[in-house]
């Protein structure tokens, strides 16, 4: 019996020499013929070979509507390029879901960890397979799990679950909220023990912890955290600080020392990330924020702002952007799928998010703050959320460039 590798891409390739290293037969199967031109003949897979597949590894951007899944049926058992792993490693593994701030929170911990002489590496959905790390000597783990990863995954050792948050995403991939939900609670299922679980702070995710846990989460927990510490004093959401202070404080380190960091550490790029001033003006990339809640929130961050949106916005119901009332005009390009009245703000369509320089240069010194923060993903025009903040990026610096 043989692996079949479905999707070639960064995932795939890390299972790929996993699968080497242990000797292991396996075949390659990919929509995109291209990313295949140099695979040997013999390691590609056609559906005639489907009855000496015995475990599929997918990659996790692979829609479950995939017309290959179909044929596959119950017979091949899909898993994940984490269910390899989890298989192999030894450490601690901590698990970390939500619909924002994952990422952020995945390389927050980590830097802190070993900050502290704790062997720690982050992996995941930051951009690394943790097959493709050396996890052996690694004491921890700290996994980023999209709701994709945990659609398919079948068997996680985790031994700390952390959920950030939970707000409506991806439902153009997912068949709707209550499945793209059932994906993110799916983490509690591989949790060793509930003890072991962290939440933020938004109500919704606490609401359906508590039904499926049966117990209730400790609201007073966040409460005592919230008297006990200025989270205002930080560069980062308060989902981010609670289960921050709280995933240390399950560690025996002290949360005291925990929150000197979050004080002292700054957003990572393209996450609320301060590009520069120009006479006064202050210019923030959120490019990271592909959804209408993380998009909302940043709006309620800044004075006196311009925002600009940008992106497929995935089937998210538009209800659910709540914008604050400092936000005085929108610029939204007319590529974007999406049409919205705000209270006492100018809604303005752009022809193409290309000509955004051209109309900064003449606006931007009527706002206190200019926000990127897009509220959809970045594939309509760019190739991901980092190449869309590095293109607002240089339109900063070209005019700051333009100013001296």
């Amino acid at each position: 019996m043989k692996t079949l590798i479905f999707g070639y891409g960064i995932t795939g390739k890390a299972v790929e020499n996993y699968l080497k290293n242990k000797s292991i037969e396996y075949l390659i199967y990919d929509d995109n013929k291209n990313v295949l031109l140099d695979i040997e003949k013999e390691l590609l897979f056609d559906e005639s070979q489907i009855n000496i597949i015995d475990e599929i590894v997918i990659s996790p951007g692979i829609n479950p509507g995939h017309k290959q899944i179909k044929n596959f049926g119950t017979k091949n058992k899909i898993i994940t390029d984490i269910d390899l792993f989890s298989r192999e490693f030894k450490g601690n593994f901590i698990g970390v879901t939500g619909t924002n701030g994952k990422t952020t929170f995945v390389n927050l911990l980590t830097d802190f960890l070993i900050s502290k002489g704790i062997d720690a590496v982050a992996c995941g959905n930051v951009g690394v397979s943790p097959l493709s790390i050396n996890f052996e000597d690694k004491d921890f783990a700290i996994v980023e799990l999209s709701s994709f990863q945990l659609h398919y995954a079948l068997n996680l050792n985790i031994d700390f679950g952390i959920f950030l948050n939970f707000h409506s995403d991806h439902l153009d991939w997912h068949r709707d909220e209550k499945e793209y939900r059932k994906s993110k609670l799916k983490l509690l299922t591989f949790l060793n023990s509930y003890e072991n679980l962290v939440t933020g702070l938004n109500t919704l995710s606490k609401k359906h912890l508590e039904d499926i846990l049966n117990v209730p989460i400790d609201k007073d927990k966040d409460e005592l955290l919230m008297k006990s510490y200025d989270f205002d004093d930080t560069n980062f959401p308060v989902d981010t600080c609670l289960s921050f202070i709280k995933i240390i404080e399950k560690l025996d380190i002290n949360p005291d020392e925990g929150y000197e960091y979050l004080k002292k550490e700054v957003q990572s790029e393209h996450r609320f990330e301060f590009v520069d001033s120009i006479n006064g003006t202050n210019f923030i990339n959120d490019s990271k924020s592909t959804n209408f809640h993380s998009m909302s929130v940043a709006t309620s961050r800044v004075r006196n702002a311009l925002l600009i949106m940008h992106g497929i916005t995935k089937n998210v119901p538009e209800d659910e952007i709540n914008i604050s009332d400092e936000i005085k005009k929108i610029l939204i390009p007319k590529n974007m799928n999406i049409d919205i009245d705000v209270l006492n703000c100018e809604i303005v369509k752009l022809d193409s998010i290309l000509s955004l320089e051209t109309y900064l240069e003449e606006e931007y010194q009527n706002f206190e703050s200019i926000l990127f923060s897009c509220g959809g993903s970045s594939f309509s025009d760019f190739k991901d959320y980092k190449d869309r903040g590095l293109f607002f990026k240089k339109i900063v610096n070209n005019l700051k460039e333009n100013t001296r």
